[in-house]
């Protein structure tokens, strides 16, 4: 997955394998490692400036890192905060670990053998036997804009993920709890589109 992700035109906004060497029984890569940074899930815990404005500007830079992924068929498989890095003080978004990553169909679709964070998981995947890579990419970017700006998942169990409500804050701004619901609908289908994310009026405000 990381050579597919590898070939130019480059993303700086995933993370880049230097090189690799073949063991007997495994493989070393060399990754690049952007130094100073933390990842997105200790800002979060540790920041206490977080804001709608800083959640587009890393939510923008998400959406070209998964839009990369997607060019290169590749599907991730565990976006969560914990597997994104933020360089100091700039916070340039790296995404990392791609040790779940699957390659995507000519169709889009996936087997369900799905090896993400249980809470992060997108409930067509828990459903059904097959699920598409693009409603899927749009349900981590959801999940990881609600973190940013409540500082938990929106739910806490594979059972709320199926059967509960999105309870966002009431203080964010109409276009953001929008935004955030647009990507977190159960149905795939009613989800927005990867393509069609930076053009809501959340990313205009």
């Amino acid at each position: 997955m990381l050579l597919r992700l590898g070939q130019l035109p480059l993303c700086p906004k995933v993370i880049k394998l230097h090189d690799w060497i073949e063991n007997k029984r495994s493989f070393v890569l060399i990754m690049e490692y952007p130094e100073p940074c933390h990842t997105l899930n200790q800002h979060i815990m540790y920041s206490d400036n977080m804001n709608e404005g800083k959640a587009r500007w890393l939510i923008c830079q998400l959406i070209q890192a998964v839009k990369h992924c997607i060019d290169r068929e590749v599907f991730h498989g565990d976006i969560h905060t914990g597997n994104i890095l933020l360089t100091d003080p700039s916070l340039e978004l790296k995404l990392i670990d791609f040790g779940c990553a699957h390659p995507i169909s000519s169709e889009g679709n996936l087997s369900s053998e799905y090896r993400g964070a249980p809470l992060c998981t997108p409930p067509e995947v828990i459903r059904n036997t097959t699920f598409h890579a693009n409603p899927a990419y749009v349900w981590a970017v959801g999940a990881v804009l609600f973190e940013i700006l409540h500082g938990y998942l929106p739910f806490e169990s594979q059972d709320k993920i199926l059967r509960g409500y999105v309870q966002a804050k009431p203080t964010l701004s109409s276009a953001c709890r929008d935004l955030i619901f647009q990507c977190l609908i159960r149905n795939p289908a009613n989800r927005l589109m990867l393509q069609h994310l930076e053009e809501h009026r959340w990313f205009n405000n």
